[in-house]
């Protein structure tokens, strides 16, 4: 995750975070799992907080995706609360994907609003796409601190920028009127840029700035 400095050009960069991609090791492959219900949400948070106090304390933010499923469950709550008390300096964000599993938004509010009172941001992400929809988005609006826009999600289409244009200018006068944090993510390649210059984002993030890679833990 960068900040960029003088977002008229997008030039100057910081990067203050990382979004943390789970994945196990199956013969000797990294691969992504296919249950992530598996997982304890006890291992997930001590897996978190390794995973920080591995960074440099530069770092300001690291987020970690949740399934609806996972996002409701208040053992997650609990147990990522813990781990931003063990890492107060950076402040850990916990992604709600896309992906629908039939879940009602009250659901999602409470569960939003147990992590709120955990000191934890919630974060929609790729607004506009699957369950995270415009409904949803004004649903969670006082429970919901950051929305992600997914640049990716317009890739193959005829016509890149007349696709995305439209709707990332809508999600940016969301973030705005809702006085919620706009991170876009996607950049693959400097003409992405471009795109973005009329929608500062408070953060972006892509392969075009750097590829996943492996912490080495502590």
């Amino acid at each position: 995750m960068l900040r960029f400095l003088g977002q008229g050009k997008y030039s100057a960069r910081e990067l203050i975070g990382y979004e943390l991609f789970l994945r196990e090791s199956v013969e000797g492959q990294w691969q992504f799992p296919k249950d992530f219900g598996k997982f304890a949400p006890e291992d997930v948070a001590s897996l978190l907080v390794s995973t920080i106090k591995s960074l440099p304390n530069t770092i300001q933010l690291v987020s970690l995706n949740l399934d609806q499923p996972q996002f409701i469950d208040p053992r997650y709550s609990i147990e990522l609360g813990a781990a931003q008390r063990i890492c107060p300096d950076t402040q850990i964000i916990v992604e709600l994907t896309e992906h629908e599993y039939g879940i009602s938004a009250e659901q999602l509010h409470n569960a939003a609003s147990l992590f709120q009172e955990q000191r934890l941001w919630v974060c929609l992400d790729d607004v506009g796409t699957g369950a995270n929809s415009v409904a949803l988005a004004e649903h969670m609006s006082d429970v919901v601190l950051e929305y992600k826009f997914a640049l990716q999600n317009f890739r193959g289409k005829r016509d890149f920028v007349t696709s995305v244009s439209p709707q990332l200018q809508f999600w940016w006068e969301q973030a705005h009127v809702s006085n919620t944090f706009l991170v876009i993510e996607g950049f693959e390649e400097q003409s992405d840029l471009k795109v973005a210059t009329n929608y500062p984002a408070d953060i972006v993030q892509g392969y075009y700035f750097e590829r996943p890679h492996l912490t080495k833990l502590k």
